[in-house]
């Protein structure tokens, strides 16, 4: 009798263990151009279910306008999904669930003529608040990023070097500097390195000026910080041109590693997951996270024609008629 319930007890901890979401970071997908090239062109979802669970992954197009797509999906998914936890791109995790930071400043947030300037995050926020879903930012912190980035080779001016070269974009399409010439890059590229020392937790010798950051570029690209700077230089690509792809490469691998952890995390916690990142991130997490969950039950545009053809979410959830709110305009 007692082999008996030793088996049995066995036998169920087993099954629990097999229940259990083990993330898989070694399938994630390399960011190329050919997987550039097959990203749908607009906003898409995919639907995964484990053991009476769903993740349900929104791959945004980065979007400010309450009729685009990625809007429609977002409030499609509050429509037709009971959702418990929502994991939004940019804000780290270790802020904790519903952060007050994040909901007041998404609370200020203001829908002008069908623009909302701050983009999807705004009726991703809203939609959990109104939908009583807990909300985490899906990012690690700086700091983690610098140790797995340092455990994969790289060295902490790298990370310095790159934190303030990916800021060169922005601040031409704002312009604020026409090009690597303009006399204000220096004072530029300066401060920005300190902020990156700083978020690094990086000692002040690492890159202290703007000359030795300007030597670190060279060393990294194989040529000088001039005209030749293109925008694509720090793009994550794993067969870019450039060592500065290569290290934006690591480090969206070492976020979106984070990412399948935190999302194993609440799915193994017996919770409904909507998780909404841009549509690249969706594109090399597919294999990993089919490894984890197995096939996707749906993949496509239209999530209110998966829950009106599948039965059983009608079930769960209310009409989406009766369901939808505008979630992204101000109250």
């Amino acid at each position: 009798m007692q082999n008996c319930l030793v088996i049995l007890a066995l036998a169920l901890f087993l099954s629990a263990c097999e229940s259990l979401v083990k993330p898989a970071p070694e399938k994630i997908t390399p960011w190329t151009t050919h997987l550039r090239a097959a990203q749908p062109d607009d906003a898409f979802a995919v639907v995964y279910s484990w053991h009476g669970r769903r993740l349900v992954f929104v791959g945004a197009k980065h979007a400010t306008r309450t009729d685009s797509p990625t809007f429609r999906l977002i409030e499609q998914a509050y429509c037709s999904f009971d959702i418990d936890t929502v994991i939004v791109e940019g804000p780290p995790y270790s802020h904790g669930a519903n952060a007050e930071r994040l909901f007041s400043w998404v609370e200020r947030q203001r829908d002008i003529d069908g623009f909302v300037e701050s983009g999807e995050i705004v009726p991703t926020v809203r939609g959990a608040r109104d939908h009583r879903a807990v909300v985490w930012g899906g990012e690690p912190d700086d700091t983690e990023v610098r140790d797995r980035i340092l455990a994969r080779g790289f060295t902490l001016q790298d990370l310095v070097g790159f934190y303030t070269m990916r800021s060169v974009p922005q601040w031409m399409r704002e312009q604020k500097i026409t090009g690597p010439d303009d006399s204000r890059t220096k004072q530029l590229i300066e401060a920005e390195l300190e902020r990156s020392r700083s978020r690094l937790r990086a000692p002040a010798d690492v890159l202290p000026s703007h000359a030795s950051w300007a030597q670190w570029y060279e060393r990294t690209n194989g040529k000088p910080f001039d005209a030749s700077f293109t925008l694509e230089e720090g793009g994550p690509l794993a067969n870019g041109r450039y060592a500065t792809n290569k290290i934006a490469e690591a480090i969206g691998r070492v976020r979106d590693g984070f990412l399948l952890e935190i999302i194993a995390r609440h799915l193994n916690a017996n919770q409904d997951v909507l998780v909404v990142f841009g549509a690249s991130h969706l594109m090399m997490l597919r294999s990993a996270l089919s490894s984890m969950l197995g096939p996707p039950s749906y993949e496509g545009d239209d999530l209110e024609a998966y829950r009106q053809r599948d039965a059983h979410l009608t079930d769960r959830k209310k009409s989406s008629v009766a369901c939808r709110t505008a979630s992204w305009h101000s109250r």
